[in-house]
């Protein structure tokens, strides 16, 4: 997927990726920072609204941020699903109905769970990835022989932020990778099978136990199961990068959780642009997933903000500034020692070209 300040996270992933400018001159000397970030950028809510009751959108999103922290410390059980809903939810101003998205998910569930009995596959560990991947990617009758795509125009989210989202990947059957991996573990879990996220450059995908007991990759973009070794050639991952553990690990429950979190602030970014929230819920969610690039890459770019604005200040606040940039370098230092790169907007352009290549090759395959 992809990363932009704006949560394209990863869709090839949504990934994402410009790199924001530089910080301008902020002394005399004219010394700039020449560090350049690229900002990563990867449901409904109902906490105290009902459908169709209005509050002030920001307050919806602080709501949102509320009840998501307290599935991270425990306070209320975590349920990915949920969480997911917050996000949408508060970008859509608190519109959405939680139960008629609920009611959506338990009827999907429910066909899958009679597909996986009328194969004959109940005593399966994996009977329930194979049913989600199945109507995923399948042309079937429970699908209505419309399997999901992949989401070629405006992947990133530059025009229309839902782009990103589940609710739009069920209504349209088109997605990135980011809706893509989150919808196949939202139904995954809804008929009790397991399915991690796992992260890449700018990518989202699925990781879960295999029949062996060995762990397997979901490919959703093309409908593949690529080994670790063609994930780490093909989104350029460094050495570095996966001795620290910032890519192709299954992402814990809380882990995810904090990936929504980041997705929150993402799409509050893309509505609000950045300020204390953006900062606050970046801050939080790095408390329960420490590594998370996105999350280190939307805080640098916070810090980043705050120097400009305090800059164009008749009167700026000379300490405020220079205690910024110290943290705004620290943190870009933390990206660099956990091994990231970012991936060249060409190979990732490549890399986008080559999932429909691939599914083209598929289908003639399967046509013969």
């Amino acid at each position: 997927m992809n990363l932009r300040n704006k949560l394209k996270l990863f869709v090839p992933k949504p990934a994402r990726t410009q790199s924001p400018k530089p910080l301008a001159p902020i002394s005399k000397d004219n010394t700039a920072m020449n560090k350049l970030i690229t900002t990563l950028t990867l449901f409904c809510f109902g906490t105290q609204l009902t459908f169709g009751q209005t509050a002030d959108p920001k307050t919806i999103y602080k709501q949102a941020f509320s009840e998501q922290l307290q599935m991270l410390k425990g306070q209320k059980p975590i349920d990915f699903k949920r969480a997911v809903f917050l996000t949408e939810n508060a970008y859509h101003k608190g519109q959405m109905n939680y139960q008629t998205f609920c009611n959506g998910i338990t009827s999907t569930g429910q066909q899958l769970k009679e597909l996986i009995k009328q194969r004959g596959l109940q005593n399966y560990k994996t009977a329930g990835n194979w049913a989600v991947f199945s109507y995923m990617t399948d042309s079937l009758p429970i699908n209505n022989f419309k399997p999901c795509t992949y989401e070629f125009d405006d992947f990133m989210g530059d025009k229309d932020w839902t782009k990103m989202f589940v609710t739009k990947l069920i209504k349209t059957r088109s997605g990135n990778c980011h809706s893509l991996p989150y919808y196949y573990k939202i139904l995954c879990e809804e008929i009790g099978g397991k399915a991690s996220l796992a992260l890449a450059p700018n990518h989202v995908y699925i990781k879960h136990i295999d029949e062996k007991g060995q762990w397997s990759n979901v490919e959703l973009t093309n409908g593949g199961f690529p080994r670790d070794q063609w994930i780490i050639k093909q989104m350029a991952i460094s050495v570095e990068a996966i001795k620290s553990g910032i890519y192709m690990n299954p992402l814990s429950q809380k882990e995810s959780i904090a990936m929504t979190m980041f997705d929150l602030a993402s799409a509050y970014s893309f509505q609000y642009g950045n300020d204390d929230f953006v900062l606050q819920t970046a801050n939080t969610a790095l408390q329960y997933f420490p590594k998370c690039i996105p999350l280190i890459m939307m805080k640098a770019n916070c810090i980043r903000d705050k120097i400009k604005a305090e800059q164009k200040k008749a009167n700026p606040n000379k300490e405020l500034i220079n205690n910024n940039i110290a943290l705004y370098k620290k943190t870009i230092g933390t990206i660099d020692s956990l091994g990231h790169k970012d991936m060249p907007t060409e190979l990732y352009q490549e890399w986008v070209k080559s999932v429909d290549e691939e599914k083209a090759k598929r289908n003639q395959t399967t046509k013969k």
